[in-house]
């Protein structure tokens, strides 16, 4: 929706105009059945685009059942194509279709450890099976960002590594398994949201790069994508300084407008990388749009604009981008151009029917979603990374009665490394740590479970334990952003040496770099439980790791 010169259109009404916009919004709503909110979106707004989240996720044949209605409403209310319905399914650590409803699949990074962009096709392939199945057409996602900054609190994980060039070939793998599985994919978020330690949820992050080192690096996998030729790029809120007019100052105003607002970035986008597919803005509740431009202010610049949460921000985004259009602020020939784009996307994945049939999804559910886990399971035991190990220790006897094991874990969540909140819940992949000590009594029925605490000491029980123990497992979750873990590792470290190892379950940066006091480290880079899994069987000898590390660089404490 950005300005242009206007041609020689005839006016529109104002039900045609409403109609238009209404195409160019992307809303989500609560609940697992379609609320009252967004049956008036879509009947008297017209909203052309739906975002789920896990709050509308509960069963398979729920969320059939859910979007089958909201295509029906759509339908009914004279909708002349159907809804696009999204999802940020990343996999991994952004997981919001979970088992048992789907799959556990492996996000980027996990993927990334691989090294073979295949799993990256295989993934992806997988994931637009299962959407399409649930009545599904658009997925935001993959993630283009590069990691390059480690301490990056929204994106860590979610990346497939902090190399440009690797990133690109990861993300280019995800967009075709998806594009030729029926999903329109999303990349995002452009121009490149790795490079920050703020969180754009929660704030405005600057990224204080020269054009010629966005180039180099954060522009990478972008041009990359495009030039593969992704349909979809979602825009970030991040202000970067660097682009658009050299001669300006850094405290110029026009340098600390987000990319999503700003039409220097929208610019590189389309003219230098020559992108002509629909643009999508990464949702105006976020604070680093509302806290400072404001959410209706916030609707112009892309194609689509995303509000996710609430009717008062949507209704009135609405109403000021009709009014803006009313007083010649923005063009009616800029909101065709937006509507164009859509509309030619729509005809190519949001087609009849949205979903299979629900007496097949009855029938082929359960089926798919273990064909898809045995699938995955040979590519989480492909990702397992052993940094580093003592000579001997790692595999240790499975099925062994006499080693003692103790497990040691967080007692409370940790540090989120690349989650978000969204309004009222975490998108998250939960921190669960009673399920891996499952996974470890498998092979070691007798092992000990031992949870610490910011706020509280060891027991001397357990003490006692943690010294009788031949072995002793300690999980972290980003300790490298979670001062009592570090501590806490470090401590196990020096006084147990070779007989501790270290499974980082999410960043792979946690104990890089203390190599005499850790020295058996592990990563598998996502909390899941197919994740950990395949740690445990390395730990004990079922499988061999095959990992490598896709970054290289820890954070500078």
């Amino acid at each position: 929706m950005t300005e242009q010169t206007e041609s020689k259109m005839e006016p529109w009404s104002e039900e045609e105009l409403r109609a238009k916009v209404g195409q160019l919004f992307i809303v989500g709503f609560h609940g697992h059945v379609p609320s009252e909110d967004i049956k008036t979106l879509i009947t008297t707004r017209k909203i052309g685009s739906i975002i789920f989240f896990l709050r509308n996720v509960s069963s398979a044949t729920q969320l059939h059942s859910l979007t089958t209605s909201l295509q029906a409403l759509a339908s009914a209310s004279g909708h002349s194509q159907s809804l696009f319905i999204g999802i940020d399914q990343e996999n991994g650590l952004v997981t919001r279709i979970k088992p048992p409803v789907a799959a556990q699949l492996p996000g980027s990074m996990a993927l990334g450890a691989t090294g073979d962009v295949n799993n990256a096709f295989t993934v992806a392939s997988a994931t637009a099976e299962t959407l399409r199945a649930l009545g599904i057409n658009v997925n935001y996602a993959p993630i283009g960002d590069v990691n390059s900054e480690p301490r990056n609190p929204v994106i860590g994980v979610r990346s497939p590594s902090d190399d440009p060039e690797m990133v690109g070939r990861f993300v280019v793998a995800q967009v075709r398994g998806l594009s030729e599985g029926g999903i329109l994919p999303c990349v995002k978020h452009f121009p490149g949201h790795g490079d920050t330690a703020v969180d754009s949820h929660f704030g405005l992050p600057v990224i204080v790069r020269s054009k010629v080192e966005l180039d180099a690096c954060e522009l990478v996998p972008f041009r990359r994508a495009v030039v593969e030729g992704v349909e979809s790029v979602m825009m970030a809120h991040i202000a970067m300084p660097g682009i658009g007019d050299p001669s300006l100052g850094e405290d110029h105003p026009s340098k600390k407008v987000p990319a999503s607002l700003n039409p220097d970035a929208i610019k590189i986008l389309r003219e230098e990388m020559k992108f002509d597919g629909m643009i999508v803005s990464d949702c105006l509740e976020m604070d680093g749009v509302r806290a400072t431009f404001g959410t209706e202010k916030g609707a112009a610049g892309t194609d689509c604009v995303m509000i996710c949460h609430t009717m008062s921000a949507q209704v009135g985004a609405i109403e000021q981008v009709i009014e803006a259009v009313k007083s010649g602020e923005l063009s009616q020939m800029a909101i065709q151009a937006s509507v164009d784009r859509v509309r030619r996307l729509k005809a190519k994945y949001a087609i009849q029917p949205p979903a299979v049939p629900l007496q097949t999804l009855l029938t082929t559910t359960e089926s798919r979603n273990v064909a898809q886990a045995t699938l995955v399971a040979d590519i989480y035991a492909k990702s397992t990374t052993v940094v580093r190990a003592e000579p001997d220790l790692i595999p240790i006897s499975p099925y062994s009665t006499k080693t003692k094991i103790v497990f040691v874990s967080p007692g409370k969540t940790p540090a989120s490394g690349g989650a978000v909140e969204s309004g009222e819940e975490k998108t998250r992949e939960p921190y669960t740590p009673a399920l891996y000590i499952d996974l470890i009594r498998v092979h070691s029925p007798d092992a000990i479970d031992i949870r610490f605490h910011p706020s509280a000491h060891l027991s001397a029980e357990e003490e006692a334990q943690i010294d009788a123990a031949d072995i002793i497992i300690f999980a972290t979750r980003n300790a490298s952003l979670s001062p009592y873990q570090k501590d806490f590792g470090l401590s196990l470290g020096k006084k147990y040496g070779e007989k501790l190892i270290v499974v980082a379950t999410c960043d792979p940066y946690d104990f890089l770099e203390e190599k005499a006091e850790i020295k058996n480290y592990i990563a598998i880079y996502e909390p899941t439980i197919p994740a950990f899994k395949a740690a445990v069987d390395v730990i004990f000898g079922v499988a061999k790791a095959q990992g490598s590390l896709p970054v290289g660089t820890p954070p500078v404490t």
